[in-house]
């Protein structure tokens, strides 16, 4: 998954204006950013980019690098 896949996904999930999900946000900079829809976040990645990431992960996912890392590496798995 590309950081433009994400975002445009992400602004979704949050209801925001993409631009404000940027590379380095986090939930700091993101008002939308929280736990419910970082939730929703996870199971809309999950369908997106066909993976299965473990909900266990998602403690991990407070960032958008973050966020990749963990996508990319279930897709290689």
């Amino acid at each position: 998954m590309t950081f433009e896949e994400l975002r445009v996904l992400m602004a979704d999930v949050f209801e925001c204006d993409p631009a404000q999900i940027t590379p380095d946000a986090t939930p700091n900079t993101v008002a939308a950013w929280d736990s419910l829809r970082l939730l929703d976040l996870l199971l809309a990645i999950e369908q997106e980019a066909s993976v299965e990431i473990s909900p266990e992960r998602i403690e991990e996912m407070m960032s958008v690098p973050a966020i990749l890392a963990i996508v990319n590496e279930a897709k290689a798995a």
